[in-house]
Order: structure tokens, then sequence, then C-alpha cells
């Protein structure tokens, strides 16, 4: 029972002061009482572990945006909950960032046309171009980017932006990462935010966007200027544009699909936006953490135990034999003894009356602890993302063969998105760079992980050995440009390696020509009549079955 506030001083918000011990009963008692009082330490679940996504979003707001995540509002509602679930889930953070890490994005260049100086020139540019943009980093932000959000947005950038005397910078400024040394960059790929870019509709089967200037009018800390200094020529141009006309309407402005880099997945073609990974699965993260929520109420009641005294009786039946100072001090006492024992550990020692009772109420049920309930929760909310738990920790349920089978999946998935996203950059290379239709140059990153990336280099040895394989897609499954393979056999040829440092004559690299300098097996000087029928019928030079 709490003491009532008779004063008018307004309420305070938030926490309650930090305390050891909350005092459940101070009201007046009298001699006729078995029970003087009753403690409990203060939770610290609250402290801990206080945060709770329903704190910020509602049951209807989760409803909506599972039956209609394409609309406006539900999908930023969505991305917004996919950012958070992606700091607390940890399996929706290590499927994320697996997947991401997981293509090795080797690459090569396939160039078109029939002139070869032509084509030569246009790979060197490919090259150039997307060393430029750092082209790993591009996709696998894009795949991140997708992953969490649903949707990705990219400009491919071709022309330096304004530069800036300013020397000093403010907190906000240096928080906020900007490209500082742009100057002189001719090519770079810039993500704009999803909140204000949207899809309008498809021309020459590539999505066409609009991005809201309103963006640059929602400072937030940051000024309209250096705003505008991260984004690309043609939308800067557009702001201007439309803040010196006041007859232009709208806010929307829509830009070079050549220039833009579109990519969402788990969507159609003909919708507006894409579905996050977590989507899916949103409804057995939000279970799994009511679920641990539950588990640490418990917990607390575990280490937080009701301890309670009870007096020895007197002679009317309801009354104790001690007196009210009594009470007062054995029962100061007892406090005191188990504060010090939860608070320091120990032993606590003291003494009281004949016939006192100390025990403690255990209400709490620890079946809930067991780690079955907990794993399958994990399974489910893996399986809603679409990768098997076992994968994750290593120790959930699942045969090899099964995990083999996932990761073949995944694989595919990861493929099929990147096929988008290098189509993308590959458009905007072709129309703003080489600018020729007839030579058109196109970069494809090779299907190999780093889970499978063995087996296909044991693939493309196989087809080069025993067909017409490429040796570039050999070269380029090890994780080696063909390129910078080439060029260092070329230099190795010019320095004279393999003149000065011969191989070792072994089966391996030793030829016919090698018998005159004493290699091979020496003749014998003894030959039986055997060897002597061989030599004269010139037997060794008649070819054998396996040399067909």
């Amino acid at each position: 029972m709490s003491e009532n506030n008779t004063n008018n001083a307004p309420k305070k918000r938030g926490r309650p002061p930090k305390s050891n011990t909350v005092e459940t009963n101070s009201a007046k008692q009298n001699t006729y009482t078995n029970e003087f009082n009753s403690f409990r330490s203060n939770q610290i679940s609250d402290a801990y572990f206080g945060f709770d996504i329903f704190d910020y979003y509602s049951v209807e707001q989760f409803a909506a945006i599972i039956r209609d995540p394409m609309s406006d509002g539900n999908n930023q509602l969505l991305r917004e909950i996919s950012k958070i679930l992606y700091g607390t889930n940890g399996v929706y953070t290590n499927t994320v960032d697996y997947m991401t890490s997981m293509p090795t994005l080797d690459k090569v260049i396939v160039t078109h046309g029939k002139n070869t100086q032509e084509k030569k020139k246009n790979k060197a540019i490919m090259e150039s171009t997307l060393r430029l943009i750092k082209d790993k980093e591009i996709v696998r932000d894009a795949l991140f980017t997708a992953m969490i959000e649903g949707t990705y947005f990219g400009y491919f950038e071709t022309t330096s932006r304004p530069k800036t005397n300013k020397k000093f910078m403010s907190d906000y400024e240096v928080d906020s990462i900007v490209e500082i040394n742009e100057f002189g960059i001719n090519a770079s790929v810039i993500t704009l935010p999803a909140d204000y870019t949207r899809i309008v509709g498809i021309k020459n089967s590539s999505y066409v966007i609009a991005f809201n200037l309103d963006y640059f009018n929602d400072v937030s800390g940051e000024s309209t200027e250096r705003k505008l200094r991260k984004f690309p020529k043609e939308i800067r141009d557009a702001y201007n544009e439309r803040k010196n006309n006041d007859s232009a309407n709208g806010t929307w402005v829509t830009l070079d699909n050549t220039r833009t880099i579109v990519h969402k997945i788990r969507s159609k073609r003909d919708e507006r936006y894409g579905r996050p990974l977590v989507l899916a699965a949103i409804n057995d993260i939000l279970y799994g953490d009511y679920f641990t929520k539950t588990k640490r109420n418990i917990l607390d009641e575990i280490n937080n135990k009701i301890v309670y005294e009870t007096f020895p009786e007197g002679k009317e039946k309801g009354s104790s034999a001690l007196t009210k100072n009594q009470q007062q001090s054995q029962h100061d006492t007892v406090k005191g003894a188990v504060l010090n024992k939860n608070n320091r550990g120990g032993i606590s020692f003291f003494s009281v009356a004949a016939g006192t009772k100390i025990d403690t109420i255990d209400a709490s049920n620890t079946d809930i602890f067991d780690d079955k309930y907990e794993s399958n929760l994990n399974d489910k909310i893996a399986l809603g993302m679409g990768i098997a738990s076992s994968l994750l920790n290593g120790s959930s349920s699942g045969s090899y063969s099964s995990q083999e089978n996932n990761l073949e999946l995944m694989t595919g998935e990861l493929i099929q998105w990147i096929e988008q996203i290098s189509a993308e950059i590959n458009k905007c290379i072709n129309a703003n760079i080489l600018n020729n239709s007839k030579t058109y140059v196109e970069c494809k990153y090779l299907p190999i992980t780093h889970v499978n990336q063995a087996k296909k280099v044991g693939y493309y040895k196989e087809l080069y050995l025993q067909g017409n394989g490429s040796l570039s897609a050999w070269i380029a499954s090890c994780g080696i440009s063909p390129d910078v393979y080439f060029a260092l056999l070329d230099q190795e040829i010019d320095d004279g390696i393999y003149e000065k440092y011969t191989p070792h004559l072994t089966s391996f690299t030793m030829s016919g020509k090698d018998m005159d300098n004493g290699a091979g097996r020496p003749i014998t000087d003894n030959p039986t009549e055997s060897t002597m029928q061989t030599r004269k019928n010139n037997g060794n030079a008649i070819p054998s079955p396996s040399d067909k």
C-alpha cells in the first residue's frame, strides 16, 4: 500500500527512481496481526530490456502493413519497422548480412560488335567505369538496402558536383556522410532516399522514377545547400527551376531512366514497391519478442523472491507474542539481513524469537525456459525469411543435405537479384559513357558464392580441360580478374621468369625433348631378349589404345 500524495506538485513521468527494494506495506499496524511486513526487489526487465516495438506502433498498424504493404503510407511504415527489427532481431540481422556477403561478385566483361579494336576499347572503358564507381560495393549496397527496405533507388551521375569553399563544418554535417573528395569524378552512383522516391512508370522495359523535391524543404538540421550538393545535377536543376518559377505545379520531378538504378524484391513488375525480407516473418518475430519478454518477467520473479515473516502467535488467536517494539526490531533485523544477502552475497546471520516463520512465495513456472520452445520460434522466423536456421547457428534441426538444398535455393534467389542490378548498371554505363548501341558491353557476374566456389571452380576447370571451356571464366571463378591474371603472365614472360627459373623435371613437366638432357628412364647396358626384340621392331612407337 503506497502513501497518498497530499501536495499539489505535478507527477513526474518516466521510470521510477532506482531502488533496491520496494516496500509493499507501510501502513500503520497493530499488535493483533501475525504478518508485520512483506517486501520484494524491484524488477530489472524494464531497466535493461525495456524496448517494446508496440510502444511505437499499434497492433492496427501492423495488421494494415501485412494486409496492404504496397500503399504509400503502409510501405513507408513497413520500411521503418524493418529497420528497427534489423537492429533488434539477431536472426534477421544475420540473414541479411550473410546473404549480402555470400556472392563473390567475380565478373567477366562481354563485348558485342564486329570491330575488334572498338570492342577492346569499350571493354577497357567498362572496366575503368566499374572500378571508378566501385561496382561490388554498389551491388552489395543494393542487395542490403532491398532486403531491409524492399526497394533500392540509385542514380548514375557523370558530372562533378558543385564545389564548396566552406572550411568549417557543424556537428550535424560531420555526422552525415557526404562525398567530400568529389571533384574531378565523372562517374558515381548516388543512393536516393526511398521515402522521397517512387516508381511512376516503365519505359523501354526500364522503370521510370520520380523524386519529391520537398525533401530539400525538410531541413532537419542540415542546410538546403548542403543537401543539394549531395544530389545529381538533374535534381538540383529541377529544384532551382521550381524555386524560381512561381507558376510551377507539383513537387515531383521525373528522372531520366537511362541514369536511374532500380532494384526491388519480392514484388510483381507492376507494383510500386518491393517487400522487405522480414515481412513474411514479422508475426513470428513479434511473437518471439513477446515470448522473450515473458521469460524475462518470469526470471525477474525467480531472482526477486517475495520474502515474508510471520511473528510467533500469542495466547489469543490472531495476536502476536511480541510487543510492538519487539516486532519492529525483529522486522528490521530480518529485512537488513535479507537485503545484505541479496546485494552482496555471502553469509548473513540473525536471531529471531521462537515461533517466527520466514518463507518465500514461489509463483513462477520454469517450463518456459526449455530450449525447445525458443529454437522452434527461431526456426519459424528463419523459415519466413527463406533460410534454414541451422545455417545460422549450426545447432538447429536439419540434415546436411537439407542445408545444401537451402543454400542452393538462396543462391538462386541472390543470382536473380544480382542479374537485375547488373542489368541496370549496364544500362546506365552504355547509355551515358559508351553511348553506342552497335557495340553494347555487358558486365556479367558469375553465379558463384563463397559456399559453392570450390564446386564452380571444378566445373569451369572440367569445361576447359575436356571441352572448349573459357580460360577467363575459369580464372574469374578463382576470384582473380582475368585481365589481372593475363597481365601477370605477360609481365612474367617479359621478365624471362620461365627461362630463369625452369620447373623441376617431373612426370607432370617433362616432355620428349627433355630426353636429350639425360632425363627419363636410363638405358640399360645389359638388355633382355624382350627389350632387344622391342628395339628391333620399334615397338614403343606403336600407338596404344590409350593414345586414341
